[in-house]
């Protein structure tokens, strides 16, 4: 598995790489968690956000002559995909906006542009792999992971709080998001799911044996974000 997210990753990167000259993209998803978060992401797609269809079909130029195909192609999505050796590279191109399917949320391209910024990326599988891309905040990532709360995404919200999250802007994010019913419910969910045994078995699985001190203190913080 190691090997395969390995040559993943040196994929997505020499990717980043060709479209970044490309100002109005945002990359959000596994690829964009990476980026905050101190254990790797393993993640088979790379979501990235676009501004519009023209946009979109600069970018589908540049992965076409990369050898990706079409797989998916709707009015705001585009999917496409690479096979390298054994190992399929997947890149989701998401045109305007992103449609929670859980929740029916709409997280638009200039809101999340907006919380966005060009950062250094380091990959997670060989550091001395890097590159400068646009990536959205921490806090929209999290709104986008509190807004489906499946269990990746409680997960994934779990290892975001160790990062220096910004709570007044979490707070206005969902306030403008989220209806009190809606939030409610998922504030909820999330409490309860993560509080189990079973989360943190989860969360073993997926990165094997983590501190107790670090498991309890981040559960913690997680709620201080959505206590208001």
């Amino acid at each position: 598995m190691a090997e395969q997210f390995e040559l993943r990753e040196r994929e997505i990167f020499r990717i980043f790489e060709k479209i970044k000259k490309f100002s109005k993209i945002v990359l959000v998803g596994g690829y964009a968690l990476n980026a905050y978060t101190e254990f790797p992401r393993f993640s088979v797609d790379c979501d990235l956000v676009v501004q519009d269809g023209n946009n979109t079909l600069n970018i589908l130029t540049i992965l076409k002559k990369e050898k990706f195909k079409t797989i998916e192609e709707q009015e705001s999505f585009v999917r496409l995909e690479r096979r390298i050796d054994n190992s399929k590279v997947g890149i989701d191109l998401l045109i305007g906006k992103i449609i929670d399917r859980l929740s029916g949320i709409v997280f638009e391209f200039s809101d999340i542009f907006q919380e966005s910024k060009i950062m250094e990326l380091v990959a997670k599988s060989n550091p001395e792999l890097k590159t400068n891309f646009r990536v959205a905040s921490p806090e929209v990532l999290f709104l986008m992971k509190f807004a489906s709360l499946r269990k990746q995404d409680i997960r994934d919200i779990f290892m975001l709080s160790s990062h220096k999250l910004n709570k007044s802007k979490i707070k206005n994010l969902i306030k403008k998001h989220f209806s009190d019913t809606l939030f409610n419910a998922r504030k909820e969910e999330l409490k309860k799911l993560m509080m189990s045994k079973g989360f943190t078995n989860s969360l073993q699985g997926v990165y094997g044996k983590l501190p107790e001190e670090f498991v309890e203190k981040n559960k913690r913080l997680v709620m201080t974000f959505v206590n208001f």
